[in-house]
């Protein structure tokens, strides 16, 4: 399986502009993260890329601000969700 390691790539969204974002994983999991540095997600709410903070269990959590807005305050750049909730989302997909 081949992966992406920090390529910038276009991405569209449900409800606003297209947005550049750079992607690192492969098929089964992958991680998105601003040019300037901060983690994001898609939020499927707000149909969306927003900022993206860890939870207390480690894994990402939209901050329902969109990346094309100023990061909230206190977002840490260059994070990462914790293994065991990687590994568990890479298990969801292969079971599918």
């Amino acid at each position: 399986m081949s992966g992406v390691f920090g390529q910038r790539v276009v991405l569209s969204q449900g409800r606003g502009p297209d947005v550049e974002l750079r992607v690192t994983g492969t098929a089964l999991y992958a991680t998105y993260e601003t040019l300037d540095g901060y983690p994001a997600v898609y939020d499927p709410y707000r149909e969306l890329f927003c900022f993206a903070r860890l939870s207390p269990e480690g894994a990402f959590l939209s901050t329902r601000v969109s990346v094309l807005s100023p990061p909230p305050p206190g977002l840490r750049r260059h994070v990462h969700e914790a293994d065991h909730v990687r590994a568990a989302k890479i298990a969801a997909l292969t079971r599918r």
